[in-house]
């Protein structure tokens, strides 16, 4: 029905995370409508996300590359922060969220989504085995840790988080100093961190347990 270059392009835009056939049709045809100057500059800024932006070496959260290399971002190299604490968080917005919430000042592990029940290779994409190698390394150095599991209340979720209470146990076991505690159930079941107000997020992360 539709020229192929426009087929490409929806299905580019049908890709993206929570946009389905219809609303990339939108997209597609809002693209072409807007014509010049608005695709040289989609293009100039898809282009310049490529260039200058990153992952934190330690949290993993999306930062501007500073001279071309990529360090620790600003919450991790921060001395402020609380750094006993760990928050893991499935993405970005929901690391946002909590930090617009004012209620914590620890630091951060994005685990770059969830364990799928139905998918036996989810955790083998997550960051699972980086979170932990943070931890082991702070408590070999005689560091006291607490990981926060902050996963949205959902079952993908709350799988996520039992699996990593799992794997995390040996450690729990061999040292003193190391807790892991979720986020009480200031947040209802089936929602989203990315969606919360902030007095929902103080009272979890207030009230974890």
């Amino acid at each position: 029905m539709y020229p192929e270059p426009i087929k490409k392009l929806i299905a580019l835009f049908e890709r993206f995370p929570g946009i389905g056939p219809r609303q990339a049709v939108r997209f597609a045809f809002f693209v072409l409508k807007e014509k010049n100057p608005f695709i040289g500059e989609l293009c100039a800024a898809l282009r310049d996300a490529e260039e200058k932006v990153g992952i934190c070496d330690t949290c993993f959260r999306m930062m501007e590359r500073e001279n071309g290399s990529i360090t620790s971002c600003a919450i991790c190299s921060d001395p402020r922060r609380e750094r006993h604490l760990v928050a893991v968080v499935e993405k970005e917005s929901d690391m946002r969220n909590l930090e617009h919430s004012g209620a914590y000042r620890g630091l951060y592990h994005l685990l770059g989504g969830v364990i799928s029940p139905l998918d036996a290779d989810s955790p083998k994409r997550l960051r699972l085995r980086e979170l932990y190698d943070r931890v082991e390394m702070r408590l070999r150095a005689g560091d006291p840790c607490e990981v926060i599991l902050a996963t949205n209340p959902t079952t993908e979720g709350d799988t996520t988080a039992r699996y990593i209470e799992r794997i995390l146990a040996p450690l729990r076991e061999t040292h003193a100093s190391f807790a892991v505690s979720r986020l009480g159930r200031g947040l209802s079941l089936g929602s989203e961190l990315e969606y919360a107000d902030e007095i929902t997020l103080k009272n979890a992360v207030q009230n974890r347990k």
